[in-house]
């Protein structure tokens, strides 16, 4: 026979485990009521009024004004000079027939020009390099003058486009010097001078390439004038071509 603490203790365990399942019951609920809840959704936010970005316009750069511009160098000369290649426009050899002839482009339309001659005028056979062009060998010949003063003019057309005149000179006993201006240029502010002395009875050579563009329809002067001679019997400068392209 079964005494009572025998049957009071599993009562006991029962019990406790009862009130065990309650306890956590109860929690659980209580923390579903008092936990966090969803929030609300929020108000929609009205769009702010979109500003437009103005678009840059796309406006055609203004076109640069023409400008008066004369670039020159003092180079070296080649054995032999090719003047159909390098006068494209036109191009012109003195002296070859003699101390007044002008041999030229058959088609380059008189476009280099020679100013009044001045005395004296003599042709030569003393450059160092030669000048050949379509139809005929290469020559040595040219022209020159003596004294103090005394040179070559030369002009040409100018325009806004960019041109190139090449010009072959020489001096003997003498100090040459080059000035090269265009006629739209008002104030001279592009005219170019440069001097070359030689001194010595041998005959030395050098080219002037002259790069230059006009404001306007104009023309590129130049003049290659003795500016000292050191030799009173003729120290003077000499011209042999040109070539405009």
């Amino acid at each position: 026979m079964l005494r009572w603490r025998e049957y009071r203790e599993p009562a006991v365990v029962i019990v406790a485990g009862v009130t065990a399942v309650a306890v956590f019951s109860a929690v659980l609920f209580q923390l579903g009521d008092d936990g966090p809840k969803a929030a609300a959704p929020a108000e929609p936010v009205a769009p702010t009024e979109q500003v437009p970005i103005p678009l840059l316009s796309v406006a055609a750069s203004p076109s640069l004004a023409p400008i008066d511009s004369i670039v020159y160098e003092r180079v070296p000369i080649a054995d032999t000079v090719d003047l159909a290649a390098e006068g494209t426009i036109d191009w012109v050899h003195w002296g070859e027939d003699g101390r007044y002839s002008l041999e030229r482009k058959p088609d380059g339309a008189f476009t280099i020009l020679e100013g009044t001659p001045s005395a004296p005028r003599n042709r030569h056979t003393a450059s160092p390099q030669r000048f050949r062009w379509t139809g005929t060998s290469s020559v040595t010949s040219g022209i020159s003058t003596c004294g103090a003063g005394n040179g070559f003019t030369l002009s040409a057309p100018a325009g806004p486009g960019r041109n190139t005149l090449r010009l072959y000179v020489g001096a003997t006993n003498a100090r040459g010097t080059l000035e090269v201006g265009l006629s739209t240029d008002v104030d001279s502010s592009a005219t170019i001078t440069d001097s070359w002395t030689v001194e010595g009875p041998a005959m030395q050579t050098t080219a002037y390439v002259i790069s230059y563009r006009a404001s306007g329809t104009g023309k590129i002067s130049v003049k290659w004038i003795t500016a000292a001679s050191f030799d009173s019997t003729c120290g003077g400068v000499s011209l042999q071509a040109a070539a405009l392209s």
